[in-house]
């Protein structure tokens, strides 16, 4: 009985074999895989229990069965595509963020160490105005000042510090993403 099997699907295989590699071929560029695939298909005849004797009925799933096949292929290609790009994106994200936690790790040092140079008065009013969040009249009030004196002192800090992010950014840094960076480094530094 298999070997009746067996040569009846060799006569099928040299029958139909060439018919579905030109469909399979037409759908997938890469020869090895069109084999595969029909390679696939013929030893499963072994498994189904048809009857090999109907050829249009044959002939009919050995077609079904291949489009089944291909469209199998192109998911698995899909998924393995979408895995890579995955794979991609998480290494450019660990990478990137690896680097930027860095950079704002030297930035927040760069920015601290920059405060701790000002003069001890203008660092008073500095941290007064970032780190409580006064307003310049309530430090005005609180150190005796006026308050444009307070508004001065907070500028002339603000541009010592931008001058010293832009040495070490060799980039003129604009007004708006500056004062971000030094109010991220500014929470930064209060974790610790």
């Amino acid at each position: 009985m298999f070997n009746t099997r067996k040569k009846a699907i060799k006569q099928l295989y040299e029958k139909f074999w060439k018919e579905l590699y030109l469909v399979a071929h037409r759908r997938i560029p890469v020869v090895q895989d069109c084999e595969d695939i029909l390679q696939d298909i013929f030893i499963s005849l072994f498994n189904k229990n048809i009857d090999l004797s109907q050829e249009e009925s044959v002939r009919s799933f050995l077609h079904q069965r291949l489009k089944s096949r291909i469209i199998n292929y192109y998911r698995r290609k899909l998924i393995f595509q979408s895995y890579q790009e995955f794979l991609g994106w998480q290494a450019d994200y660990l990478i990137a963020n690896e680097s930027s936690t860095l950079a704002s790790q030297e930035l927040e040092l760069l920015i601290m160490e920059e405060i701790e140079r000002l003069p001890e008065r203008m660092k008073t009013i500095f941290l007064l105005s970032r780190f409580e969040l006064l307003s310049s009249a309530e430090i005005a009030a609180q150190l005796g000042l006026s308050d444009q004196t307070v508004r001065n002192q907070i500028s002339m800090a603000l541009k010592r510090i931008r001058q010293a992010v832009n040495r070490y950014t060799q980039d003129e840094i604009p007004q708006p993403l500056f004062n971000n960076l030094l109010t991220i480094a500014l929470l930064l530094a209060e974790r610790y």
